[in-house]
């Protein structure tokens, strides 16, 4: 036996031993949505590397505690059961081991939780999978490095799928795994992807170099280098280039090349194009999109972002009928996206501001007040909702200042300081850049409280909460 107690098997490393669950708050339809939708690109494609680790992932949700999950023990078996299937396929020894490692810990762990019943009469009992675990789990001491290398990564693999408070984590895991192995091409990309995740919101512009960009771009060329087939990381690496001056041309030459044959893809061009301004290009590649059998709900949003930048520019040329048409449509793929992700925060706020811009005013204030509903135990996400909203009652009230907008942003402020205070990892430019959630209420609650009879107390309580955080243009 592995260890001498009769629970040893709770010691060895899978999704249950992980603490993926704890500080998440992800949306679980979205997150399914996009890993099947990735599933589906590698049935069809047959990327570089083993789906394995998305497969044990994929069906660990299937059970795990996340709000939404409706536990669903026989779809998780058929999920592992595709691991072990795709498993036979890999042929590193030590990769194919941490697979079978982690298939089988996992599946203990659910007649744990569960119970030994199942429906299905063909899968393992717990003394099976014990037996088969031992075989290939001795102690931990005496795991080699390649293999505790393949276990960080498949970590990694999930954590980097949980949202912000796990990007570190992630990051830390496949650093680790790349010391042992340096020649996964899916490795080198997930790395590049975390340093920008965590480096991007930092950031006071969309424009500007941020700390780690050299090292993710040789991330990309290294993750090249041993797939060049992997139109994905190309993408990447071009969408990372447009931002640094003189590079321009570069980015354009690598997203050129790469084919429209998946939806990740499909979606990193779209988005190229729209941030080039170049808007019924990147319609005419994220179109192509809606023929997959399943389309993620990004691809909907960067649909109806492209429908949004139309409406503006028909409103700018006075071609009202047509600002309309668009504004419809927009809502419509907003629609799409979140049958798909019902609480896509953005997707959600920008149906609301939809309504406004059909002359629906009252609806889109509803929709605003249920946003901010859903969101109430979220500070960061709350923010997002509020300032909107705000954004939206001015915008609506001629542009005009008043108590009620004022009142929104007071909130927005206190919400954005707290959250600053309190967590970490949501520290972005959202909130603290040039043109970020602080310095953008401040300028309104000062034009405001000038007009007030107690504006000298209210911009000194104002000047009083921001002095710790001066924006960088008040600086300068």
């Amino acid at each position: 036996m592995a260890e001498n107690t009769i629970d040893w098997w709770k010691n060895v490393p899978c999704h249950f031993t992980w603490d993926l669950e704890a500080g998440v708050n992800v949306d679980f339809k979205g997150t399914l949505n996009n890993l099947d939708s990735k599933l589906e690109t590698y049935h069809e494609t047959r990327w570089e590397g083993s789906p394995c680790a998305l497969l044990l992932f994929r069906g660990y949700l299937e059970v795990s505690k996340f709000d939404g999950v409706t536990p669903n023990r026989e779809k998780a078996e058929e999920f592992f059961k595709d691991a072990d299937n795709e498993n036979e396929n890999v042929t590193d020894s030590e990769e194919r081991k941490v697979y079978t490692i982690v298939s089988l810990a996992n599946r203990l762990w659910i007649l744990e939780h569960f119970g030994d019943e199942a429906d299905d009469e063909t899968s393992p009992n717990r003394e099976t999978l014990i037996r088969k675990l031992e075989e290939v789990w001795k102690s931990p001491e005496e795991v080699s490095d390649k293999v505790r290398a393949h276990l960080e990564a498949t970590a990694a693999f999930a954590l980097s799928r949980l949202g912000p408070g796990k990007y570190e984590e992630a990051e830390v895991r496949y650093r680790k795994a790349i010391a042992v192995i340096s020649t996964q091409s899916s490795w080198w990309h997930s790395l590049g992807l975390l340093i920008r995740r965590q480096a991007v919101p930092k950031t006071q512009t969309r424009e500007e170099c941020y700390n780690g960009m050299e090292e993710e771009i040789d991330c990309y060329e290294k993750a090249i280098k041993f797939d060049p087939d992997n139109d994905s990381v190309r993408c990447d690496l071009a969408l990372l280039l447009a931002r640094i001056p003189g590079r321009e041309e570069d980015a354009k030459s690598i997203i050129d090349v790469t084919k429209d044959n998946t939806c990740e893809v499909i979606i990193k061009k779209g988005r190229f194009y729209r941030r080039q301004k170049k808007f019924l290009e990147a319609l005419y590649v994220l179109q192509k999109g809606e023929d997959l059998k399943n389309p993620r709900s990004e691809l909907f949003f960067q649909i109806s972002c492209i429908y949004f930048h139309l409406g503006l520019q028909a409103g700018r040329m006075k071609d009202f009928t047509r600002k309309s048409e668009y504004v419809l449509i927009e809502r419509e793929y907003l629609d799409k996206c979140l049958q798909l992700e019902p609480t896509h925060l953005f997707a959600k706020i920008n149906k609301a501001v939809s309504f406004g811009k059909s002359r629906q005013f009252r609806k889109g204030e509803e929709l605003f007040r249920e946003i901010i509903e859903e969101q109430k135990e979220n500070p960061r996400h709350l923010i997002d909702a509020k300032f909107s909203f705000a954004k939206y009652v001015h915008c609506y009230n001629n542009n005009r200042m008043s108590a009620e907008v004022a009142a929104m942003l007071e909130e927005v402020i206190d919400l954005s300081l707290r959250v600053l205070r309190e967590i970490d990892h949501y520290e972005n430019n959202q909130i603290t850049g040039e043109y970020g959630y602080l310095e953008k209420s401040r300028k309104k609650l000062v034009e405001f409280y000038r007009t007030q009879k107690d504006s000298e107390d209210k911009l000194k309580d104002l000047e009083d909460k921001l002095s710790n955080l001066i924006c960088k243009n008040d600086a300068s």
